[in-house]
């Protein structure tokens, strides 16, 4: 249940925005990814997760502006 509103969710995402305003939603989505990671006691995710988002941002020019 919970997968299938996720995907509505994004596939309603994706429809409605304009490219500015996707890459401001997925801005805000990976700061959220990046700081739950930094906050966590673990080193092993700071290894793996925050370089996929450091890539994804290089990938689809989205700046880290916080």
């Amino acid at each position: 249940m919970k997968q299938t509103l996720i995907e509505l969710l994004l596939k309603a995402v994706l429809t409605f925005l304009s490219e500015d305003q996707l890459k401001e939603f997925a801005d805000t989505l990976l700061d959220f990814v990046e700081n739950a990671v930094e906050k966590s006691g673990t080193t092993l995710d700071d290894a793996i997760v925050l370089p996929i988002c450091k890539k994804v941002r290089e990938a689809f020019g989205i700046p880290d502006n916080d």
